[in-house]
């Protein structure tokens, strides 16, 4: 969605890009555009060599001499197609952090949020797999605010940790006001599907746990653990949750 662009100063305190990651993908995609052309005249002159030879014997020379080559061929041409789409080159994102707002801007696209009108932090981990491996893992933070514009930072961008880290920072304020103001309003506030927090009771799940029994909660390895004076543990992944921040703060408990 587009948003006005003029940014609320003229210096950020902090810019981040994709530099390395966008100088990554166009060595890539260089390296599959010269393996391509390189399999190509292999495969040219290796036709050139065996069409005499097919012409004398008929096609099963080619099975005779060369079924290696015709087995593996398919499997190196496909991973080379896929390197070669997964690099294309693309539009360079840049983040550039104010003391009043976050901008975004890829390509044409440009997108500021004011950490005022933040409404929710979302910390996504993934991990795709294929026939059983795993690869590599993806990190992304997502911002909303009041009025449905959304945010993506995703692992791609360099020095991601720290820029994930001065997100988390500069949204907390305006994320906890607003959790705040919700909990004295309602007497509940949700952390996403599966969490909420009433004034004096957690809810994960359909479990409800009274603040008081909760003897420490933190996050370690992605996840959110619970533990209570019972010696009873629950944990929850931490991207199902939203301002994971604020939930630890208005808890007040021990890592």
């Amino acid at each position: 969605m587009e948003e006005n662009t003029q940014a609320p100063e003229l210096i950020p305190q902090a810019v981040f890009t994709d530099r390395m990651n966008r100088r990554a993908r166009l060595w890539r995609f260089v390296l599959s555009v010269l393996m391509l052309v390189g399999l190509c005249v292999f495969a040219y002159f290796t036709w050139l060599w065996f069409s005499p030879r097919v012409a004398k014997y008929g096609l099963s020379i080619l099975w005779i001499n060369g079924k290696i080559a015709i087995i593996v061929l398919p499997f190196v041409l496909l991973v080379l197609i896929w390197l070669f789409f997964a690099n294309l080159p693309r539009k360079k994102t840049s983040v550039f952090i104010f003391s009043e707002a976050i901008r975004r801007k890829h390509g044409k696209l440009d997108l500021i949020l004011r950490w005022d009108s933040l409404e929710s932090l979302r910390i996504h981990l993934s991990r795709a797999f294929f026939l059983g491996i795993p690869g590599r893992r993806r990190e992304y933070v997502v911002l909303s605010d009041a009025v449905g514009n959304k945010m993506a930072l995703d692992s791609r961008i360099d020095r991601f940790d720290e820029l994930v880290n001065l997100v988390r920072e500069k949204s907390f304020l305006a994320l906890l006001t607003l959790a705040q103001e919700q909990l004295a309003r309602t007497g509940v506030v949700s952390f996403g599907k599966q969490v909420s927090l009433g004034k004096d009771t957690l809810r994960i799940r359909r479990k409800a746990l009274p603040s008081s029994q909760i003897s420490s909660a933190g996050i370690n390895k992605g996840w959110l653990k619970i533990k209570t004076e019972k010696n009873k543990k629950f944990r929850i992944r931490v991207d199902k949750l939203n301002n994971p921040d604020v939930l630890l703060h208005l808890l007040d408990k021990p890592s």
